[in-house]
């Protein structure tokens, strides 16, 4: 019993940085799920002319799992002429797929309207050593990327239980969040991974819905204020005065006229003379514009005005007004700005701050759980 005792204790207490405890209980998932889960990972659309590398053997099986072909080093094939799933494992970790490796294996899955998915299936621990460095430099302070990793792992764990019916679980694109295979990993980012390994942030048992960007340009922002939907207890708009020492807290962009009437053309008000903000949310973002051209006025919600003119409006945290060489666009910030900003978490594990200060600065009234073995 005493022993027991001891073993339940060192599970719930993960570390003590003087008199911060930081309480990490058991989390046990609705469906199951154990720290060795495998994520589907979209890697594209296979072409007709696919070809799959490794150093040995490959193996190659069918829908039933049995084998039906054993290649050294190359499998290629016709993806357009394939009519049910078929799954890649090599006998030494790293599958080759258009000079990419990738741990785990690699799935082609005909859907049902004639394209052939490209999916690799990964353990989750392992997709992470990937995610980490993909998402911010490997060379940050070790607090910083560990706050990734739990980031990243509860992201994904919400999308492996959300997307259960679906082809596959996540994008290797910044659609869900950045993916690069083997040759992004990096010793560093990796030990992150496993120094948190299993660790997620929950709300109510649940976990929570871990968004993240790059600046927040001095302000978070709330869901709802960028995507609708109802407010969440645990993403409230913070203050992050640490993102001052990052990548675009400040950036301005220039415009031309015809840069600007050809982006905002859609709009079918000519001629673009001005554009005026007409609203913002109480983070200081823009919510509403009026676009006015020599034909017409339209109004545009922020969001909208951002996706037309890409990375041209790095965030809605901007103003804009119109000067002689064009359209002048002054902002701070880059990304949506919803929960974790990574420059902000920089700033802070470069103040000493830990991973769960980090966590629990941007994610507010949260606790830390582990999945179980």
């Amino acid at each position: 019993m005493k022993r027991l005792s001891i073993i339940i204790l060192s599970f719930l207490i993960l570390a003590v940085w003087g008199c911060n405890t930081v309480i990490i209980r058991p989390w046990n998932s609705p469906n199951a799920l154990k720290t060795s889960e495998k994520i589907r990972v979209f890697l594209g659309k296979a072409e007709s002319d696919l070809m799959i590398k490794a150093d040995g053997v490959i193996f190659v099986y069918d829908v039933n799992d049995l084998l039906i072909k054993r290649a050294y080093d190359a499998v290629s094939l016709d993806a357009k002429k394939l009519k049910a799933p078929i799954r890649f494992v090599a006998d030494n970790p790293g599958l080759e797929y258009k000079g990419r490796k990738f741990r785990g294996e690699i799935l082609l899955q005909p859907d049902k309207n004639g394209n052939v998915l490209l999916i690799n299936r990964v353990p989750l621990e392992e997709y992470l050593y990937s995610v980490v460095p993909s998402e911010v430099p490997a060379g940050w302070p070790t607090e910083a990327l560990k706050a990734q990793a739990i980031c990243s792992r509860t992201y994904a764990i919400r999308e492996i239980l959300n997307k259960k019916d679906t082809a596959y679980d996540v994008e290797s694109t910044v659609n869900s969040q950045a993916y690069s295979g083997m040759a992004k990993e990096n010793p560093r980012t990796t030990q992150a991974v496993r120094d948190t390994e299993g660790v997620l942030a929950v709300y109510e048992d649940d976990p929570i819905h871990m968004f993240f960007h790059s600046n927040s340009g001095g302000r978070t922002e709330t869901p709802d204020q960028i995507w609708g939907g109802k407010r969440l207890p645990y993403l409230e708009s913070v203050a992050s005065r640490f993102d001052e020492a990052g990548d675009n807290f400040v950036w301005k962009e220039i415009l031309n006229q015809d840069k600007m009437d050809q982006t905002l053309s859609s709009l079918g008000v000519g001629s673009i003379q001005s554009v005026q903000v007409l609203s913002r949310t109480p983070s200081g973002r823009v919510d509403l514009l009026e676009v006015i051209g020599k034909q017409g006025t339209s109004k545009i919600k922020g969001k909208e005005f951002r996706n037309l003119l890409g990375t041209s409006v790095k965030s809605l945290r901007f103003g804009i007004k119109r000067e002689s060489e064009g359209f002048l666009i002054k902002g701070m910030g880059a990304g949506h700005g919803v929960g974790l900003s990574q420059w902000g978490s920089f700033g802070m594990a470069k103040q000493n701050f830990t991973y769960a200060e980090i966590i629990r600065h941007y994610y507010q009234g949260i606790e830390f759980a582990r999945i179980t073995r």
